[in-house]
């Protein structure tokens, strides 16, 4: 997979984090990635910008000016895919349009990545990945009490995810067809179809969505402890032979059928194993129930992550080298292996490189810096 998308070049123009980790998960899989950015923007990159840039070249242009469009489209004559997550109609008024890009390349696959999507009676608010969780239902079900604000942009993190599978699928049908297409991509879209696995049909009768699965969180088998240590274990012996293997363990073989059914019949096995979990360390408790083939783990906070032998033993933690942040240890590309660990661009660093490739001399390029078109 380290290859599969390689002779693919991607352009990334105006885009924030989903877009980002787009072009991050396709330049993983092979594919050169340019990404465009505004003049002025130099300084320490962020933490974010070190890890999603990643194996990416960084052009500045200002895109308001006419001379950096032209540049820009020049770029889009040869670009096999262009991201862009303006709000709708920025695109239109920069020129850098569907239409604009399809008049120099019509095989090009451009997508449109907004919070909203391109039509709708919202798509022209602004908005934050909190509020895409809680319009989508999803903060509803992360946990029993009140909402939270969550800890991380999961709304972000899946859109880039959803617009790499849509400019793979756009590329096949490019294949099959010689034409280009118009992705047009919501943040919201893509985090409410998360629930399809669980909560993607309203009956008439019965209009809770998800009711079988809420019925899974309430199950003794299927649930969190906390262990002795204060740390927390993830159980899941949800299968008939794991949690009577469980129970038989730990003396109490009767429980094992109450706990695998939700509700107050299940009051007596859940209590139980509350009980059982606190007298152990949690790192005790994995070691032992593991090798009795029960699904268990600890709760990881996401720096331990980084340490989990699985994780390492799959290429998913890379160690890395930034020539100014030093030493990095980071996530890598799923199916990639080692993926990529060229170190992410300053802003602009590559802006001269790519207009010689576009045929610009020294006089000309040094004609855009000082006319702040660059």
């Amino acid at each position: 997979m380290e290859n599969a998308l390689k002779g693919l070049s991607v352009l990334e123009v105006g885009v924030m984090t989903p877009g980002k980790y787009c072009g991050f998960l396709l330049s993983g899989w092979g594919a050169e990635s340019i990404r465009v950015e505004r003049p002025g923007q130099e300084g320490d990159l962020s933490t974010e910008d070190l890890l999603l840039n990643r194996g990416k070249q960084s052009i500045a242009l200002n895109l308001r000016a006419p001379e950096g469009r032209d540049i820009l489209l020049r770029l889009c004559k040869n670009a096999d895919v262009l991201i862009e997550s303006y709000r709708p109609g920025v695109t239109t008024r920069l020129g850098i349009d569907y239409d604009a890009v399809r008049a120099v390349n019509d095989n090009i696959v451009y997508c449109s990545l907004s919070g909203f999507g391109q039509g709708g009676p919202d798509h022209m608010q602004p908005a934050y990945d909190l509020l895409f969780q809680a319009r989508s239902g999803l903060s509803h079900l992360l946990t029993e009490d009140a909402p939270i604000s969550p800890k991380t942009w999961l709304a972000d993190s899946v859109s880039g995810l959803m617009a790499a599978f849509a400019i793979s699928a756009a590329l096949r049908q490019r294949e099959a067809t010689g034409a280009g297409a118009h992705i047009d991509l919501a943040m919201l879209d893509s985090l409410f179809s998360l629930l399809s696995v669980s909560h993607g049909t309203m009956r008439e009768k019965s209009p809770l969505a998800g009711a079988e699965v809420e019925n899974w969180a309430n199950r003794p088998a299927y649930n969190m402890y906390r262990a002795g240590d204060g740390r927390y274990l993830a159980l899941a012996a949800a299968r008939e032979v794991s949690c009577r293997a469980l129970f038989a363990h730990l003396g109490r073989p009767e429980l094992a059928e109450l706990a695998l059914v939700p509700g107050e019949a299940s009051h007596a096995a859940f209590d139980f194993l509350k009980t059982t979990f606190l007298t152990k360390p949690a790192r005790v408790w994995v070691e032992e129930l593991s090798a009795l083939d029960n699904e268990i783990a600890p709760v990881n906070t996401p720096e331990e992550a980084f340490d989990d032998p699985q994780l390492n033993s799959r290429g998913m933690i890379l160690e890395t080298a930034h020539p100014s942040a030093g030493t990095l240890r980071q996530i890598g590309v799923p199916a990639a292996r080692a993926g990529t660990a060229v170190p992410a661009p300053g802003m602009g660093r590559d802006t001269a490189t790519i207009l010689r490739t576009l045929g610009y001399d020294e006089a000309k390029i040094s004609d855009l810096r000082n006319g702040n078109v660059i």
